[in-house]
């Protein structure tokens, strides 16, 4: 090869490195992808995990964070993450910041039904259509003995956690409801399968509801449109999930926060994006907090999240960066005594903040600002 073509050569590989690097270094990254060794499931797989913004922050005292586990997380991954990012953003933040677990498939059917079914295929009766189904209870056992522990042990999580599924995930969802509650905290079933195996679940469910106890459990159930009107019974689908509706209004499960939400505007594909962001809002009804309202009164915080942590039973607080945003914002509008209240809770619920001393300081300049104006008797 001449000399000048091993230059060029040369020169367009260096800059193309270049050029992948600085592509890299500018990409904006929603998750990384991840993989565990199943000794339950004999097989390596998947997952895909969302970290909140401000899990590797330097400047407040490092946090634990509820986990939402997500099946199909491939085809759910990019939606739900970006949704739960935005209700989780900003002063009028509607959930908490979570750690979000993308769950990948490697046999769906097997995986997520619960039994085996006969059922045959439209186009050959004589073909088995879902021959590898059933193995629901071994990927249950993953989830608990393998995958969850994984998670608590790699990241910095709290004990909430929430299942959310769809079709088949949403049948799995409902599931480990009826069989194994103490699982998760809060369960998303979007479209769930429940006409499975002769109405298998919808089974189960009229038993266990009249005398389980779900103390602290939350259920949000989404259906998509099948037919022109909600009540129509035209389809196994329809049908199964109506029953189901029919079954939680019928028994009320004692200690069960449930909603059923229909979508006559989307189909089984579209439905997940509006049920998941319903399904949010609904389980973490009670964090929402009126901005304006708390400024002028900040104990409205602490009554809020009194009201979250008892409705979930489970302890919630609010996070040190929005205690820290809104005790600047009122310093920014003239309210340094109500910035004192924001501050002081910040430094009483993260007494181990990189920023303790900034928000002591904070505190003792309002408290001596306020001791100079009694002592002159200016305000």
């Amino acid at each position: 090869m001449k000399p000048i073509a091993l230059l060029v050569i040369t020169i367009f590989l260096i800059c193309g490195v270049k050029g992948q690097d600085q592509m890299q270094s500018n990409s904006v990254t929603i998750g990384t992808k991840h993989k565990l060794k199943s000794h339950i499931l004999n097989e390596v797989r998947e997952y895909w995990v969302s970290l909140p913004p401000d899990y590797y922050s330097t400047k407040y005292a490092p946090a634990k964070y509820p986990v939402v586990y997500l099946l199909d997380g491939d085809a759910n991954f990019h939606s739900f993450t970006g949704m739960a990012q935005a209700l989780a953003s900003g002063a009028y933040s509607k959930v908490p910041q979570m750690i979000i677990v993308g769950i990948l498939n490697t046999d769906r059917t097997r995986d997520l039904t619960p039994s085996n079914s006969s059922r045959e295929a439209f186009f050959d009766k004589s073909v088995p259509l879902y021959k590898n189904s059933g193995g629901n209870a071994s990927f249950i056992r993953f989830l608990e003995e393998e995958l969850i522990p994984h998670i608590n042990s790699s990241y910095r999580t709290d004990d909430y956690r929430i299942l959310t599924g769809h079709s088949f995930g949403g049948l799995t969802a409902v599931n480990i409801l009826l069989n194994h509650t103490p699982l998760f905290n809060a369960y998303i079933a979007i479209d769930p399968s429940l006409w499975w195996d002769n109405t298998l679940l919808l089974k189960q469910a009229d038993s266990l509801f009249k005398k389980r106890e779900f103390k602290g459990v939350v259920l949000f159930t989404g259906r998509a449109f099948k037919e022109s009107v909600p009540e129509d019974t035209t389809t196994d689908m329809a049908r199964s999930n109506i029953a189901f509706h029919q079954l939680l209004d019928k028994y009320k499960p004692a200690g069960l926060k449930y909603k059923y939400q229909y979508y006559p505007d989307d189909d089984h594909g579209t439905v997940p994006v509006p049920a998941s962001y319903d399904a949010l809002k609904f389980i973490f009804g009670q964090h929402r907090i009126h901005v304006k309202q708390a400024v002028k009164d900040p104990s409205l915080v602490t009554k809020s999240f009194e009201r979250l942590s008892n409705d979930l039973h489970h302890q919630f607080r609010p996070s040190e960066s929005w205690l820290d945003w809104m005790g600047s914002y009122c310093l920014k509008i003239g309210r340094p005594d109500k910035a004192s209240d924001f501050f002081r809770m910040a430094a009483e619920l993260y007494p181990d903040s990189p920023e303790i001393v900034r928000y002591r300081s904070k505190i003792q300049h309002d408290a001596s600002t306020n001791y100079s104006e009694r002592a002159t008797g200016s305000k």
